[in-house]
């Protein structure tokens, strides 16, 4: 096996404490992962204006769109990889790592393609304002064109991750934010390529992050080495990668559309509109930075437990989950409700996008609990294989984001939209609570433990 330096065996030891040891590498990575973004909204929304940061604002969920299937074959890939790991299975390790590094390196390119192609298409059916659309199609072209290098480091994260090492990941975001910083501010005030500049930095950004995790490997984990002569596309693994990867893309199809429909909504009134929305999500993701590590790192607890048939640390993993991201989104719910305004106007200086983005916030911070325990409920069922219910919380999130964001609005004006992305949470998590009340999951374990025997 792996030097247990660079990997963590989840079978054994306090869940609290492994949970928690893992989740901090994947929080602090998680607040780097963020700087892209949040860099690229501060330079042009501080350097070139508030149009330029709706226009960025207003391409990321079309963006997100183009790479959910991506990431959903990484997941579906670092689940196996998480089993088989948490088994001793070297054979196994192999063939996951291989057949799902293929399969997602080849769908990067084929969405690729198809990004840049839809740019245009995808923005005018969002509405996108005449004032907005040229820059957002630039951003969206370039961060398309990128998509094989966001998918090296995700992919390269995820799997090392499936195997304990998160720490890692990290130190491939460290230098890679640190150098987007620099190329964000050399492309727009220097070379003064607006919002082609923060995009080209972000793509080459996380072409170098995924290229030090692929090094990294390749020099420290015997198991997940790339040899040329030993590469093999195993259809069985690949077909169960698609089996748990396509249900996790679906989901993240699912509620990317959501959002859009929810940006759909927001264009209708105005690029200050637009951009205290980007501001306010922008905001909200720092605060919940440890909403996901925590989540994902329930997830490999439980996936790891669960290649071993540890249940019964499997359902201690969950809880424990629970008990850690309650606790911390309790503080964030208190941060973001009475600073909310002070964390958007780090984006901007515009005193009506700041008002409107603080409101926005205010409203998350209410319902921020109820997104901690979703994230660990979604990761518990997708280590433990059991994907089909993420699909219909991700329906219940699409179903509010869709229609309530228009009721809402015709009644209340734009604050009404607001209420729409919570009231989807909470309809997802109670989804997530019956599932694992019904007790379904276990027999789905049970199955899985003895085809592994």
């Amino acid at each position: 096996m792996a030097d247990k330096k660079r990997t963590v065996d989840m079978t054994k030891g306090k869940p609290g404490r492994l949970i928690l040891t893992f989740a901090l590498p994947l929080f602090i990575g998680n607040i780097f992962q963020m700087l892209y973004n949040m860099v690229d909204a501060v330079v042009v929304g501080r350097f070139v204006g508030p149009q330029a940061l709706a226009a960025v604002g207003g391409a990321s969920s079309s963006y997100n769109l183009t790479l959910a299937l991506v990431l959903g074959f990484t997941n579906g890939g670092s689940v196996l990889l998480a089993q088989a790991f948490g088994n001793g299975d070297r054979v196994k390790i192999r063939k996951c790592y291989y057949s799902a590094f293929i399969l997602i390196m080849v769908s990067a390119v084929f969405l690729s393609g198809i990004g840049i192609l839809l740019a245009r298409p995808l923005l005018e059916i969002l509405h996108t304002p005449a004032d907005v659309i040229a820059d957002s199609t630039v951003y969206l072209s370039w961060m398309a064109a990128g998509i094989l290098a966001t998918a090296l480091y995700n992919s390269m994260a995820a799997f090392l991750r499936a195997v304990g090492n998160s720490r890692t990941p990290l130190i491939a975001l460290v230098v890679a934010s640190c150098t987007n910083i620099v190329l964000d501010l050399v492309f727009v005030i220097v070379f003064h390529m607006g919002v082609m500049g923060v995009a080209v930095a972000t793509v080459m950004s996380q072409a170098l992050s995924g290229f030090y995790c692929l090094v990294y490997v390749n020099l420290n984990i015997p198991e997940l080495k790339i040899r040329l002569k030993e590469i093999e596309f195993d259809p069985a693994v690949a077909k169960e990668t698609l089996r748990i990867g396509l249900p996790a893309a679906l989901s993240t199809v699912v509620v990317t559309m959501s959002v859009m429909f929810i940006q759909r909504a927001v264009n209708g009134y105005g690029s200050t509109v637009m951009a205290a929305y980007t501001t306010a999500n922008k905001s909200e993701n720092i605060c919940f930075a440890l909403s996901y590590a925590t989540g994902m790192a329930t997830g490999v607890f439980c996936g790891q437990n669960m290649g071993a048939g540890r249940l019964d640390r499997v359902r201690e993993g969950l809880f424990t989950g629970i008990k850690i991201s309650l606790i911390y989104h309790l503080v964030m719910a208190v941060v973001l409700f009475f600073c909310g305004k002070y964390i958007v106007g780090l984006f901007t200086t515009d005193p009506d996008v700041i008002s409107i983005g603080s409101g926005i916030v205010r409203i998350t911070a209410c319902f921020a609990p109820v997104l901690g325990i979703l994230f660990i409920f979604q990761h518990f069922l997708r280590s433990v294989s059991d994907v089909r219910p993420t699909i219909y919380m991700s329906g219940a999130e699409i179903f509010s984001r869709g229609l309530l964001p228009y009721v809402l609005a015709s009644r209340f004006g734009y604050y009404g939209i607001w209420w729409a992305t919570p009231i989807g949470w909470s309809l997802s998590l109670l989804i997530g609570i019956l599932r694992y009340r019904s007790g379904k999951w276990k027999a789905y374990v049970k199955s899985e433990q003895t085809e592994a025997a």
